[in-house]
C-alpha cells in the first residue's frame, strides 16, 4: 500500500494484492471508492511518475503457471536476461536452475486508462525489490534495485540498481 496524490486522485491510496492492484480514494463521506485492475501476477512494489502520467509497478509471477497475465500478454517488451544466459562457462546461474524460479517484472501503466504501455522483463533469477522515480537533468526515471538470487544454495545474494527512463515515443531504455 502507498498514498497516491494527484488531480485525479487526490488523497488515494494504491493497494497491491497478490490478485492485482486496486486504487481507491476517500470521499468527505468516508467511503472507499476503489477500482480493480486484475494483473494476473502478484504485485509487489509501485511508484507514480507525475511527469509521464505512469506507475511503475513491481510485479512478480510463478515461472510455471501459463495462464495470461499482463506481462505475458503486453506487445512492448523488454528483456535482461542475456545478462544471466551468456554463453560464457562463468555463467551465474545454470541454466536448469532457472526453470522453476520466480519470473519478476517491471510494469508501466498509464494512470488514467490502467493500460499497461510497456513490460521489462528481469533476468530469471534477477528479483525486483524497489522502486522509485526520479528527476534529474529534466529527465524523469523510474529507479529500479534488484538482486541476482542463486537458488541453488544458500549464499550468494548479488544486489544492483537499474535506472530505466520511460518516455512516450521512445519507450523504456
Amino acid at each position: 500500500m502507498c498514498p497516491l496524490n494527484t488531480a485525479a486522485y487526490p488523497d488515494a491510496l494504491a493497494l497491491a494484492s497478490s490478485s492485482g492492484l486496486t486504487v481507491g480514494s476517500v470521499a468527505a463521506i468516508q467511503k472507499l471508492h476503489i477500482q480493480t485492475i486484475p494483473l494476473g501476477e502478484s504485485p509487489k512494489r509501485i511508484a507514480y511518475q507525475e511527469a509521464t502520467s505512469t506507475y511503475g509497478i513491481i510485479t512478480m509471477r510463478n515461472n510455471n503457471i501459463t495462464a495470461p497475465s499482463v506481462s505475458t500478454l503486453c506487445q512492448n517488451v523488454t528483456d535482461s536476461s542475456d545478462i544471466v544466459n551468456g554463453t560464457d562457462s562463468e555463467s551465474r546461474f545454470k541454466k536448469d536452475a532457472i526453470i522453476n524460479s520466480e519470473v519478476h517484472n517491471l510494469l508501466i501503466m498509464d494512470k488514467k486508462t490502467y493500460e499497461v504501455l510497456h513490460v521489462h522483463k528481469f533476468a530469471p533469477t534477477e528479483w525486483g525489490l524497489s522502486i522509485f522515480s526520479y528527476h534529474c537533468n529534466e529527465k524523469d526515471y523510474f529507479v529500479v534495485g534488484t538482486a541476482f538470487v542463486n537458488e541453488e544454495g544458500s549464499s550468494g545474494i548479488n544486489a544492483e540498481y537499474g535506472v530505466e527512463k520511460w518516455g512516450f515515443r521512445q519507450g523504456l531504455r
